[in-house]
């Protein structure tokens, strides 16, 4: 799984061997998803590639920028909660994106203007270049910011990888204020769940306090991690301490009385178990109330 950090300038413009994306037929290196489409274009003044700038409001109200748990992390996500991407070949402050044409529809470009999520460290300043034609494109750290036509739903990080070039922008879970966990109502009864109501789980596979956790590779994907950092449901006693863990790629995951904690891919909505008893190995997290 690539996860690379953002480490300021430390994050260069990779020498890969990939195509440029350029108005060419989309290849391998873009990752075209089968129907993806651009975005809706915000207007702008017209000045080409200009030298990226701090972001101003003044093209309108700033959408707030969200953070998402994907397999990859804690990640930096548009304001509907779909996962952002930079590129490798683009040049850091250059001012200018090498992914237009067809590389564009298939990684549409986040219009500005945004702002931070609340509470959150970025890697890096918000600032915004003009691509040709108007639109203002958000920019991180000095590179461009993008959407992947491939992800439908937030939480999916499908263009991650892609080309060995294409990147999300992960947010160090030290820097992020601690989400509370919440107690949802299910058929297997009152069970913890995560900041957004979905149903929390353990693995039976995993050895409690071992620091590290069984499932990995495709079962993670089916079984994505619980991110840190996390806090108690006010008023909610826990069956055991909070903990965490750091799994390979430096995914800090949460630990409950020692056991390392996951989301289920098949629970749609709060108060969905689906993945309760699987294999007789997966199991929610009762709380007694």
């Amino acid at each position: 799984m690539r996860n690379p950090g953002w480490a300021g300038a430390g994050l260069i413009a990779l020498a890969l061997a990939v195509t440029a994306c350029g108005a060419g037929s989309a290849g391998g290196a873009y990752g075209t998803p089968a129907g993806g489409s651009t975005t809706g274009s915000t207007t702008g003044s017209t000045t080409g590639g200009s030298q990226a700038m701090p972001a101003s409001p003044s093209s309108g109200p700033a959408t707030a920028l969200k953070t998402e748990t994907t397999r990859a992390g804690q990640v930096l996500a548009s304001s509907r909660g779909l996962t952002l991407y930079y590129y490798a070949e683009d040049k850091r402050g250059s001012g200018t994106s090498v992914c237009t044409g067809a590389c564009a529809t298939a990684w549409p470009p986040l219009a500005a203007p945004v702002k931070a999520p609340a509470g959150v460290h970025l890697p890096g300043p918000l600032g915004m270049i003009t691509r040709p034609g108007g639109v203002r494109q958000v920019t991180v750290n000095g590179f461009p910011v993008y959407l992947y036509a491939g992800d439908k739903a937030p939480g999916q990080d499908a263009g991650n990888g892609v080309g060995g070039s294409w990147h999300v922008i992960t947010i160090n879970a030290a820097a992020t204020h601690a989400k509370a966990l919440k107690v949802t109502h299910t058929r297997a009864g009152t069970v913890l769940a995560s900041s957004r109501g979905l149903t929390l789980y353990y693995y039976s596979e995993d050895q409690p306090h071992s620091g590290k956790s069984a499932c990995t590779g495709a079962c993670a994907t089916a079984w994505p991690p619980l991110a840190a950092p996390v806090k108690a449901p006010p008023g909610v006693r826990l069956p055991g301490k909070l903990g965490v863990i750091t799994r390979p790629g430096g995914v800090r995951q949460v630990t409950l009385n020692g056991y390392p904690l996951y989301l289920y891919a098949g629970d749609k909505a709060p108060g969905q178990s689906a993945g309760n008893g699987i294999e007789g190995h997966w199991h929610v997290i009762k709380i007694k109330v």
